[in-house]
């Protein structure tokens, strides 16, 4: 008797405790999960940098992580920044922009690094409301890759 009690309450314990649980992206808000290693912004392209080779690229929820390969300044700080450039129509009459990361040539180079940048992609959407979609064309990736806005909490 006090096995099939015993049972029954835990059955019920775990029905109704379960009841409102809440399944959340942890990237959907941006709650810490991953560290942002730069903000995208909109700016004319630099003319020079250090060369690199893009070796893997994808967008999770606002977040562009992107594998690339380069060769590392000796004091091991080297300066990324990511910019996107006007809004154009593709082919297709979609919104686009074209992308790209600058890695300040600081002169000296020592070791070749493969490094994963996070970065911030919601200030080059194209409109800041759900849905909006825009299609970057990200210098070194073979690919276009469509980029959807996600609304955020700050």
């Amino acid at each position: 008797m006090f096995k099939k009690f015993t049972l029954i309450f835990c059955c019920l314990f775990f029905l109704f405790s379960c009841r409102n649980t809440t399944v959340i992206d942890p990237y959907f808000f941006q709650n810490g999960m991953e560290e942002i290693d730069m903000k995208a912004k909109l700016a004319p392209f630099k003319p020079n940098g250090k060369t690199f080779r893009v070796i893997d690229a994808y967008i999770d929820a606002n977040l562009l992580y992107m594998q690339v390969e380069y060769k590392a300044s000796c004091s091991g700080k080297d300066s990324f920044e990511f910019m996107g450039g006007p809004l154009f129509y593709d082919d297709q009459n979609r919104n686009a922009r074209e992308a790209r990361l600058f890695i300040k040539n600081s002169g000296e180079a020592c070791s070749l690094i493969d490094e994963t940048l996070i970065i911030d992609l919601r200030p080059i959407t194209s409109v800041e409301q759900r849905d909006a979609e825009v299609i970057l064309h990200i210098g070194g990736w073979r690919t276009k890759m469509t980029y959807v806005y996600i609304p955020h909490k700050d």
